[in-house]
């Protein structure tokens, strides 16, 4: 078997709530005029395979690894989000998988071979950023096009400027991959004194400096202590809600949180749609509501 994507038990549950959304995505808009876009922002190579022994509590990081050799016991193939995004019943007219590592698009190019004439596919081998802005600055209008974008990233390598970019057309929505537990949290130290590096890749996450001011405050002086910087309590929900509220500005609405946990229940990331539509939050909010979210009375403030 040639190198594949490992994935854990979880994956499957992320995997389930998108498909269930572009099922109902796509039945909504089977008889309207629109061309469709779906695009995939971290693709991968198509398919991935389940670890059938649970991972321990402490591995958070990668979701996705690659390995060279299969053990026999992990032999389950699954379905990854371009399988997942080709096979709905009601096709998109238009798919665009952005990967930038060259065996994933080799992969994706036996996808598109097996799909040849029946499913419109382009493969674009670069990152992200780069992906969404050649989809962005292509011909497509309100008046004719409408799409998602499935950003599931490795980790916190997802800048705010591309889902900006995609918010400014009004035609897409997004299902978005909130990586919390597993990248950002580890990049925040107790102390907030941050390596440069990991403070520029939090800017480019969330846009701003403003994450800063939600995970810490300043530390009271006294006797024993100079100053300095220590974590707020509820910073991680204060997170949340911050790019909950970014998503909310730059697309018109942003459903309730779904949260994903490992085979140990320890929190790993949480799944959220934005777009322009009431009619697409209605749909988002139900199906993440089939997962763990965070509750009835968020899910009430959500829809405020």
């Amino acid at each position: 078997m040639p190198d594949i994507a490992v994935v854990g038990p979880w994956a499957r549950e992320k995997l389930d709530a998108l498909a269930r959304y572009l099922d109902f995505y796509t039945k909504v808009l089977k008889n309207q005029p629109w061309r469709t876009i779906y695009v995939d922002g971290f693709a991968g190579g198509g398919q991935a395979q389940i670890r059938k022994e649970a991972a321990p509590a402490s591995e958070a990081i990668p979701l996705f690894e690659l390995e060279t050799e299969a053990d026999a016991d992990q032999t389950e193939l699954i379905d990854g989000s371009p399988r997942i995004a080709l096979n709905v019943a009601n096709p998109f007219s238009r798919y665009v998988f952005i990967e930038n590592d060259p065996k994933r698009c080799a992969e994706l190019e036996a996808v598109r071979r097996e799909f040849e004439g029946a499913r419109e596919i382009d493969i674009l081998p670069m990152g992200a950023a780069e992906g969404i802005e050649w989809v962005t600055a292509r011909p497509i209008a309100r008046s004719t096009h409408r799409g998602v974008a499935f950003l599931d990233p490795f980790g916190a390598h997802l800048e705010w400027a591309s889902i900006q970019k995609l918010a400014n057309t009004e035609i897409f929505e997004v299902v978005v991959n909130f990586a919390l537990s597993t990248a950002i949290q580890r990049m925040l130290p107790n102390s907030g004194e941050i390596p440069d590096p990991w403070a520029k890749t939090l800017d480019a996450y969330f846009g701003s400096r403003a994450w800063f001011d939600e995970v810490y405050r300043e530390r009271s002086r006294g006797l024993f202590n100079s100053g300095g910087y220590e974590k707020r309590e509820d910073y991680a929900e204060r997170l949340l809600q911050l790019y909950r509220a970014r998503l909310k500005a730059a697309f018109g609405h942003v459903s309730t949180p779904r949260l994903i946990r490992n085979s140990k229940g320890a929190p790993l990331y949480y799944l959220l749609w934005a777009g322009p539509h009431s009619k697409g939050l209605q749909g988002a909010d139900y199906i993440l509501s089939m997962g763990e979210n965070l509750g009835p009375k968020r899910r009430k403030a959500a829809a405020s």
